[in-house]
C-alpha cells in the first residue's frame, strides 16, 4: 500500500511540474516577436489584400522600357506579376495564336514563351 501511495504522490508532482513547464513555455511565446522567429522572411513586392499600411512593402525598382514584338491583330488578354517577373497572356484575332510571354523586369529580357495550340492544329 505504501508503494501505491508513493507512486500517486510522484505522479502528482510530475503533473504539477508539467503544468508549470507549459505555463513557462506559453509565457515565452507571448514575449517573442515576429522578427525573432522568422528573420529571413521577404516582403512581397505588392501589398496584400486587406493590409492596413501599403507603405511597409518593398516596391519594384524602376525598370525602364521593355519592347515586345506584338502583331497588329494581337491583344493583351491578361497579365500576372510575381516578384520581378511578369507573365503576359497575348491572343490573336478570335483567340487564335494564344501565347504566354514571361518577362524579367530586373534583367529587361524575355525569359521564355509558351505557345498554346489546340489539339487539331
Amino acid at each position: 500500500m505504501r508503494v501505491v501511495k508513493a507512486l500517486v504522490a510522484f505522479m502528482g508532482v510530475l503533473i504539477v511540474v508539467g503544468i508549470g513547464l507549459v505555463a513557462y513555455g506559453l509565457s515565452l511565446d507571448k514575449n517573442a516577436t515576429d522578427t525573432e522567429t522568422a528573420p529571413n522572411v521577404t516582403k512581397p513586392s505588392v501589398p496584400v489584400s486587406g493590409s492596413a499600411n501599403a507603405d511597409e512593402y518593398d516596391t519594384l525598382a524602376e525598370f525602364g522600357d521593355i519592347v515586345l514584338d506584338v502583331k497588329d491583330d494581337e491583344r493583351l488578354v491578361g497579365y500576372t506579376v510575381q516578384g520581378d517577373q511578369v507573365t503576359l497572356h497575348i491572343e490573336g484575332a478570335n483567340g487564335n495564336g494564344a501565347r504566354l510571354i514571361i518577362v524579367s523586369l530586373g534583367k529587361k529580357t524575355v525569359l521564355g514563351r509558351i505557345i498554346l495550340k489546340h489539339a487539331n492544329q
